[in-house]
Parts: C-alpha cells; sequence; structure tokens
C-alpha cells in the first residue's frame, strides 16, 4: 500500500496517533479490545490516511488487521456526531485501500471489503459513561430502517475501563500522561511547564519511559500543539456562537468554526516547522521550556 498517497502514515499530530501508529502498540490495542492475544504483527497494516489528502477527514488511526479495519480516534471532549465521522473516515479508508489495489466496482462481481470496527477514545474532563454506543440513526431526519452505523465510545478516565488499560499498558500510559497535564493544569500550572512536570512523572512511574525517553522534544511539541489547539477551538466555537446570535442564525456558528479549521494550525507548530527546516535543533528543543525565547521568535518569524 506504500504506493498510494492515500494510505500513508504521514501526519503526527497528537501523541495517541504517533503511539499507536506504531504496530506493536496498534496490536495490543486490537488485543485488548478484542480479548485476542495475537503475537505477529507481520499482518497488521497501518492504514491512516495522508494529511495532505484528506486533512480533517480523517481519524488518529486505521489498522487493516484480520479482514477488519479498525477506526480508532481519542477525543478531548464529547461530540455526538462521531458515528457519522466515524463512517465518512471509513468510506475514505476504503476508497484508499481498494484504489490502492487498483480494484473497480462496475464489475458483476462482489467486491469484498474490511469489516469495520470503529472506537472512539474520550479522555476529557466531563462525567460521560465508561460506555456507550452512539448511533447514526440517531442524526436522522426521520426513522427509517436497515442503514446503521455504530461509534463505541469508551471513556478511558472511568474506572470500570481500568481493565482495558491493564490489557494494554501503552494506553495506560497515554491515559496517565494526559491526566497529569490535566491535573498541573488545574494547579494553575502554565502549559509548558505542565507537560514537563507531567512527562517527569510519567517516566518516574515508568509509564511510557522508553518511548518519553527516545522522543522527549517531539513529545513536547505534540502535547504542547495539541492542548493549544483544543483551547483554540473552543475560542473559536465560543465566537461562532456569538456571531449566530447576533445574526439569528445557526449559520455563524458554522462560519465560526470553519474559520477556526481554516486557522486551526497553531504558531507554536508552524514555528517548529520552520526551524526544522532551517535545521536550528537547539532553538527547537529550546522552545519547549524558554517561554520567552519561544515568544521572541514568534515575534521574528511574524507568527
Amino acid at each position: 500500500m506504500s504506493g498510494n498517497d492515500t494510505v500513508q502514515r504521514e501526519h503526527k499530530d497528537t501523541v495517541f496517533h504517533d503511539l499507536f501508529s506504531e504496530k506493536e502498540n496498534a496490536l495490543s490495542l486490537y488485543n485488548a479490545l478484542n480479548g485476542t492475544d495475537y503475537q505477529d504483527t507481520d499482518g497488521l497494516e497501518i492504514v491512516t490516511l495522508s494529511d495532505a489528502i484528506y486533512i480533517q477527514r480523517k481519524n488518529d488511526v486505521s489498522v487493516l488487521f484480520q479482514n477488519q479495519l479498525a477506526l480508532w480516534e481519542h477525543q478531548s471532549t464529547v461530540n455526538y456526531n462521531m458515528p457519522l465521522r466515524g463512517l465518512i473516515y471509513y468510506a475514505h479508508n476504503i476508497d484508499g485501500i481498494l484504489r490502492s489495489k487498483g480494484t473497480a466496482l462496475y464489475g458483476k462481481k462482489l467486491v469484498k471489503i474490511p469489516a469495520p470496527m470503529y472506537y472512539v477514545f474520550y479522555n476529557g474532563l466531563e462525567k460521560v459513561p465508561a460506555v456507550q454506543e452512539l448511533k447514526l440513526s440517531d442524526a436522522f431526519l426521520m426513522p427509517v430502517e436497515g442503514y446503521e452505523w455504530t461509534a463505541h465510545m469508551l471513556n478511558i478516565n472511568a474506572a470500570e475501563n481500568e481493565g482495558l488499560l491493564k490489557r494494554c499498558l501503552v494506553l495506560e500510559g497515554y491515559v496517565m500522561l494526559i491526566r497529569y497535564i490535566q491535573e498541573h493544569q488545574k494547579e494553575g500550572i502554565r502549559l509548558q511547564e505542565a507537560v514537563d512536570k507531567a512527562i517527569k512523572r510519567c517516566i518516574d512511574e515508568n509509564f511510557l519511559k522508553e518511548y518519553l525517553l527516545k522522543k522527549l522534544a517531539e513529545v513536547k511539541l505534540m502535547l504542547i500543539t495539541e492542548f493549544d489547539q483544543e483551547l483554540y477551538e473552543k475560542t473559536i466555537l465560543k465566537e461562532g456562537i456569538e456571531i449566530g446570535i447576533e445574526q439569528g442564525i445557526e449559520q455563524g456558528i458554522e462560519q465560526g468554526m470553519e474559520t477556526g479549521m481554516k486557522k486551526g494550525v497553531s504558531r507554536l507548530r508552524r514555528l517548529y516547522m520552520l526551524l526544522s527546516h532551517e535545521n536550528k535543533t537547539d532553538d527547537m528543543e529550546r522552545i519547549m521550556w524558554d517561554e520567552d525565547f519561544c515568544n521572541k521568535l514568534l515575534q521574528e518569524y511574524n507568527l
């Protein structure tokens, strides 16, 4: 599948994506979800859609294994549109897989495709059930039988899902890393320091220790960007709602969100990319811990 751009692994926007884009970690999560004990990763493929092709129309991780297409998405906010989003993800993934194989759909012969398995891992601060089955049919304007799509939403903060975390230690480490950042932020600690403290705490407690030590600077950037992006999108949503109230129409909210998505690449991420292009590795590391230096460079690069 490496010959087709629609099924490449090119983006690493979040720690969740980065972790479970590794075959060993993906297999561990697959086993934990399905109660299996597969050990050989040779038959497993990471087929996450390319950032360049679909931009916002892609999920975090797509895994092709055992004639199934497992779609995994992590969410820090509750979103009841996940069934529809998942259906779109699945369609785009299947389209990429069929195109990579040169499979045509116009012949008489039935084309066999991988069965879907769609999970949403929620790790936000709202109190939600440990397990929810979100149905596409709930969004239908009128009831109709015979068409359904399900998003299995798991609150990975819930005590009821601790068994899942124990079966997949990488997922447990991810949960603890995000939890520690959230705890430090509640204490009033600024984001960069909260990330630093959370990473150190995870290393000391042996959560994702090898991964964090190996990719320290990159993980810091992903976490800071991810939390920064979450705050930015909430701000854009608030502005969109205000526009909608002023105009008296829902279109204002949609326009606000659309504006947010178009501007969604954070200033910090763009700065990091510019420094990377100029091979300024020392500066790339320094912006992770020196806020004044980071702000100085943001001004210099007019970001």
